[in-house]
């Protein structure tokens, strides 16, 4: 009878078996969708630890190793490359660079902006670090080409205002409206201003045979020259009082015409022209 039970449940075994069925339980595959942003997810967590480690370590070794970046000796630690009126020592002083500074407790980018807001006459300053201790500072300091009013206000080529008192008497002098005399330094140039400041940066040029002695922006429609030899010319050409430097070529060739015709025999004697 014992034999007969066994001998019937194999059998039923066997049936399950022979149908194909499985008795093991039943596996779901996750969707593509899911497995996707399980591995977003899994990057992005290593990434965030990753940038984390390496912020911790910067931290570290940047910010906390006071001894290994800090300035000991300015004259050795700091150089300034700079021009004729701004002098190492005021440099350092604008920019906080003492002894004992650490390069990474300096606000290096803010720094730049205030000097530059501070001192109109600077065109481009670069601030480096230079591992471990050592910091580099190069000024490009704007040149004057004209005078624009009195108490050394000078103009350069972008037409922008600062003072200068060295060595500006012998330059060309810009007249302007009763309101150009009160002009501020680090503010720029614009309309008829800006073209006598362009006008004048033009006669530089080596090619170029006279000078001028000052330039009248005040009319609305031309430029009143006054050339070194006191001869005078109405000029104007083409975007005049356009703030775009693209006119440029065109007002050098109209000014070249008007010198070649002042210089010519008939010219010579005549004192005043009109270029406009």
């Amino acid at each position: 009878m014992k034999w007969k039970l066994f001998k019937r449940s194999k059998g039923r075994v066997n049936r399950f078996a022979q149908s194909g069925r499985r008795v093991t339980g039943v596996v779901t595959d996750l969707p593509s969708g899911v497995k996707l942003a399980l591995a977003l997810a899994a990057c992005a967590a290593v990434l965030v630890i990753g940038i984390w480690g390496v912020w911790t370590l910067f931290t570290v070794y940047y910010f906390r190793a006071q001894s290994l970046f800090v300035l000991r000796d300015l004259r050795s630690s700091v150089v300034i490359v700079t021009g004729r009126t701004l002098t190492p020592d005021l440099i350092c002083e604008k920019l906080g660079l003492r002894e004992g500074v650490n390069l990474f407790a300096i606000p290096i980018e803010q720094k730049r902006r205030e000097l530059l807001e501070q001192a109109p006459n600077i065109r481009e300053i670069s601030i480096v670090r230079r591992m471990p201790d050592k910091l580099t500072v190069t000024i490009v300091e704007r040149e004057p080409i004209a005078r624009v009013g009195s108490h050394g206000r000078v103009v350069d080529e972008e037409g922008v205002v600062f003072i200068r008192y060295a060595g500006t008497g012998g330059l060309p002098l810009i007249k302007g409206a009763d309101e150009f005399s009160q002009i501020k330094p680090g503010e720029r140039l614009h309309g008829n201003e800006l073209a006598a400041a362009r006008l004048i940066h033009s006669t530089l040029r080596p090619e170029c045979s006279v000078r001028l002695l000052a330039v009248d922006a005040s009319k609305l429609d031309y430029l009143m020259l006054t050339f070194s030899d006191y001869r005078q010319a109405k000029f104007a050409w083409q975007g005049m009082s356009d703030d775009l430097k693209e006119t440029d070529l065109r007002m050098q060739r109209h000014f070249d015409n008007l010198v070649k015709a002042m210089e010519s025999e008939i010219g010579k004697p005549r004192m005043m022209w009109d270029a406009t």
